[in-house]
């Protein structure tokens, strides 16, 4: 079939329930995966987002026993025992509580699914209804070995929970929260990092919750990134071109904000009394490698400004990266060594000692 007809809303038309579920799939968003595409109708299914996401939830219940409790919302599960069948709105009104099947005995682990089913006669089987359910794991020999058991074929996945050996109650700590989220097309979609959509639709627009970050789809198969709300710490690794450094009880910090593919930086480290300074020109790690300049004798160059806590005497120096060199290095127009003229170390511009401080800044184009 190609034409559907006839259209959905057509005077004195009569059409199948599958024209409205594929109304309703016209309105969601892309599904954004390789795996979607031979199948055109797909969409992102999941969870309608909410404030702080409580909508079809799954926690423990109050006094924890044998079941679990799934809060009210809205869920869209894709029709997949044929493609182009549509997609079916879920609702459920009030929280739900659903039973646990009883825990094995020793040695006996499991790992069971709370999911939102669809059963549809028109397509396969006999019932025509959907579900909050949870779906009994396999039996492993140890928590690692335990999987998720085979799923209903339309179905959307809440959370997964971990039975141990005897277990009497299903606590908030066996309990994993995996929904995923559904929006309307142009929908901004709440999404961890880890499950980004691989190829979104040009302008299509995700959050990473993890990241606090938005993603969007280019016209060219590949994504960017549009803000970065506020400054991201991280501690970088600290080597050194012969050995290594170790900050030991000192302090090496480093935070980057990062706004579309320009990215600003900064590190600071303060000496300890058991810091070791390693040999040979120090290097930072970054927290995103830097775009590649027209030539590799270019760099990101950015400031330093080093200080001998014993003189009081600061030293300016300059910071820099580029493609070739994955790293942020140091330099300074003061002392200098036969590695890299100019590189701070462990004697450059002076001999680095307990509460010595070094503190760079540097602002780069990243790939």
């Amino acid at each position: 079939m190609a034409e559907i007809n006839p259209p959905a809303w057509m005077q004195a038309g009569s059409y199948p329930a599958r024209t409205d579920r594929l109304i309703l799939s016209s309105l969601l968003s892309y599904p954004g995966f390789a795996v979607d595409e031979p199948t055109p109708m797909r969409i992102r299914q999941g969870v309608k987002p909410s404030y702080q996401q409580q909508q079809m939830k799954v926690r423990a219940a109050p006094t924890p026993n044998m079941t679990v409790i799934v809060s009210a919302g809205f869920c869209f599960v894709d029709n997949h025992d044929s493609g182009g069948l549509g997609t079916y709105a879920l609702v459920n009104d009030a929280d739900k509580t659903l039973t646990v099947q009883p825990a094995g005995g020793a040695g006996q682990y499991r790992r069971d699914c709370v999911v939102a089913s669809v059963y549809d006669a028109e397509t396969a089987g006999s019932v025509s209804e959907w579900r909050l359910e949870v779906i009994q794991g396999t039996y492993a020999a140890s928590a690692g070995a335990a999987v998720r058991p085979s799923l209903p074929p339309n179905c959307s996945l809440l959370a997964d929970l971990t039975i141990a050996p005897s277990q009497t109650s299903v606590a908030s700590g066996q309990i994993f929260d995996v929904r995923n989220y559904s929006v309307a097309a142009g929908g901004i979609l709440p999404v961890g990092s880890a499950n980004a959509l691989t190829r979104p639709h040009p302008g299509q627009m995700m959050y990473l919750t993890d990241r606090d970050e938005f993603r969007y789809g280019k016209q060219d198969g590949t994504t960017g990134t549009l803000v970065q709300q506020g400054w991201t710490t991280y501690i970088p690794t600290w080597t050194a071109a012969v050995s290594n450094p170790a900050i030991g009880n000192g302090l090496l910090r480093g935070a980057w904000m990062r706004a579309g593919k320009t990215l600003s930086l900064r590190i600071h480290m303060v000496a300890g009394s058991s810091t070791t300074f390693g040999s040979g020109a120090w290097r930072f790690a970054l927290p995103a490698p830097p775009f590649t300049l027209d030539s590799s004798s270019m760099y990101h160059v950015g400031s330093a400004m080093l200080i001998d806590q014993s003189t009081g005497a600061d030293y300016p120096g300059t910071c820099f990266c580029n493609a070739t060199d994955q790293f942020l290095g140091v330099s300074t127009a003061i002392g200098g060594s036969s590695a890299q003229p100019g590189a701070v170390a462990t004697a450059v511009p002076f001999t680095w000692t307990n509460l010595d401080s070094m503190h760079l800044q540097i602002t780069y184009e990243v790939q």
